[in-house]
């Protein structure tokens, strides 16, 4: 789950990085393909929703992580393991959404 997780993340931010960069060839085809998802908006609707719920649980988890351990007084190893991958996830979900958002303001101004 978590490998198939990172793969869709990466190619995300890819998407986000070749809309923010003007690479013609590539930023245009990129374009066409995302007028061709947006034809059917419930689909990006609920890849965002998505995003956010599994975002909102990371963060949840990680606050859980911290005040179990600000209780014991020390984190345990495994909580430790735990934290850094909930923060890794949280950290690339956040990542994603701020380049989606600069890409979709950029192309506001744009005149798109």
């Amino acid at each position: 789950m978590i490998p198939l997780f990172f793969l869709v993340v990466c190619a995300e931010c890819l998407v986000a990085f070749l809309l923010v960069v003007k690479i013609g060839p590539l930023r245009e085809l990129v374009m066409k393909g995302l007028d061709q998802v947006k034809m059917r908006r419930g689909t990006v609707l609920t890849i965002a929703g998505t995003i956010f719920v599994i975002l909102f649980s990371n963060l949840v988890s990680i606050l859980k992580i911290q005040n179990k351990g600000s209780k014991l007084g020390t984190m345990t190893p495994m909580d430790q393991v735990l934290w850094r991958t909930n923060l890794l996830e949280a950290t690339l979900m956040a990542m994603f959404i701020a380049l989606m958002s600069d890409a979709k303001r950029e192309d506001r101004y744009s005149g798109r």
